[in-house]
Formats: C-alpha cells, structure tokens, sequence
C-alpha cells in the first residue's frame, strides 16, 4: 500500500543514512521501525492491567464511593432483581 508521510528533513536524512548503511531501501528501514514501534505498542497494551470495579467520571474524584456505598448499592440491586 501506498502512503504519504511529512517527515521532518533532519529524520528523512538520517532515516536514508541509516538504511543506506545497512544496505536496505527506506521502505524496508521504515517498514521495520513501525513494526518495530508497533509490537512495543501491543505488548504495553496487552500487560496495562485495569483495577475493578471500573467508575468513569467526567469529574474524577467528585464522587466519593466507599466499601458502604457499595454494599448498599449491590443489596438494593438484589433487591430489585428478586421476585
């Protein structure tokens, strides 16, 4: 596939150099550094662990949710869930 990519020159000169030194095209040389940098991408997301029970706030820390609030909430749940 093709694309087209603004590189600032600086990186588009070293990015040439470099792959020029070790006897590769540029497409191969930046074919691996986005492999490369997307790997590290998969792996950082795949081990970021996510703490339960998850509560998404437009004001983060607003709400102030305790051991009780909790229990109070699941026991009226139960109840509405009951028959």
């Amino acid at each position: 596939m093709r694309a087209t990519i603004d590189l600032p020159d600086a990186l588009f000169r070293r990015a040439k150099a470099i792959s020029s030194l070790q006897g590769t095209t540029l497409k191969e040389f930046i074919t691996r550094a986005v492999e490369h940098e997307l790997s590290g991408s998969m792996i950082s997301l795949e081990s970021r662990r996510v703490e339960f029970p998850l509560v998404r706030s437009k004001r983060p820390g607003s709400i102030r949710v305790t051991p009780d609030t909790i229990a109070s909430l699941l026991e009226r749940e139960e109840s509405d869930v009951s028959p």
